[in-house]
């Protein structure tokens, strides 16, 4: 890039000029391009702001126009489609996305159009995908430590133990490690793949006064844990956990962990 920017100076182009036209999602792009390129560039940057509900309408009428026959779509399915774009991303593709597998469930289902309740299940469906993707994508370690966040969270709906730290998190972690043959990382680092799994949207983290006893985080579920859990198990390395007695209580941990 330096070198196409002196390119004119140098005499390399002589009746020519050389425009450049960049187009990125990551705001942060500019600060990874040496700062004399940037000099040289004197670029002027612009930034497109997310397609609000009324435009992504629009975009969507006129997809619809040719995806769908005429009077398949009820009168509130393209307006829902657009609201829920607009309120969570504002990304034309992913409209258009949901809009498509509305129409797809509503096939499945042999109905004779799509209706809102349609959209609303192609919403959750796309949301799934997404934490499908999520997790699957992971790296072993962060796989076990949200595996050790599902278990927990799962055992303390059914018997109502009280708030789950990241201590219990660990404890429960360092189980599954031994019992696979995983090396197991130290606290501090198991306390920063539960950050990044917060990050990513897979649990909630909070700050919890103990008192006297100090402060502790402590973690909510984000998303729904049986499906999670299935996802979670499609990876070979924890299919040993699908039996649930292999997951259970530290008696069963200990007793396995010795074969």
């Amino acid at each position: 890039l330096y070198g196409l920017t002196r390119a004119v100076e140098s005499g390399s182009l002589k009746s020519s000029k050389i425009n450049f036209i960049a187009l990125t999602n990551n705001t942060h792009f500019p600060g990874f391009i040496d700062p004399r390129i940037m000099s040289s560039l004197s670029a002027e940057e612009l930034v497109f702001p997310p397609y609000d509900a009324d435009q992504l309408r629009k975009i969507l009428d006129s997809k619809a126009s040719i995806a769908f026959h005429p009077g398949v779509l009820s009168e509130t399915v393209i307006p829902l489609c657009a609201a829920y774009s607009a309120q969570e991303h504002g990304d034309a593709r992913k409209a258009v996305n949901l809009l498509r597998i509305a129409g797809e469930l509503a096939e499945r289902e042999n109905a004779s159009g799509v209706t809102e309740d349609h959209v609303k299940k192609a919403r959750d469906k796309t949301e799934q995908d997404r934490i499908s993707e999520v997790l699957r994508t992971l790296p072993t370690q962060s796989k076990l430590v949200m595996y050790a966040c599902i278990t927990l969270l799962e055992s303390n709906n059914r018997k109502k133990d009280g708030d789950i730290t990241t201590g219990d998190i660990y404890s429960k972690y360092k189980k599954f490690c031994n019992l696979i043959g995983i090396d197991v990382l130290t606290a501090r680092r198991v306390t920063e793949l539960i950050d990044e799994l917060a990050m990513l949207g897979m649990i909630y983290c909070r700050v919890s006064s103990k008192g006297r006893y100090g402060r502790t985080r402590t973690i909510d579920p984000a998303v729904d844990l049986k499906h999670a859990e299935s996802v979670l198990l499609e990876d070979y390395r924890l299919q040993h956990f699908s039996d649930n007695s292999n997951r259970g209580n530290d008696r069963d941990c200990s007793v396995m962990s010795k074969k």
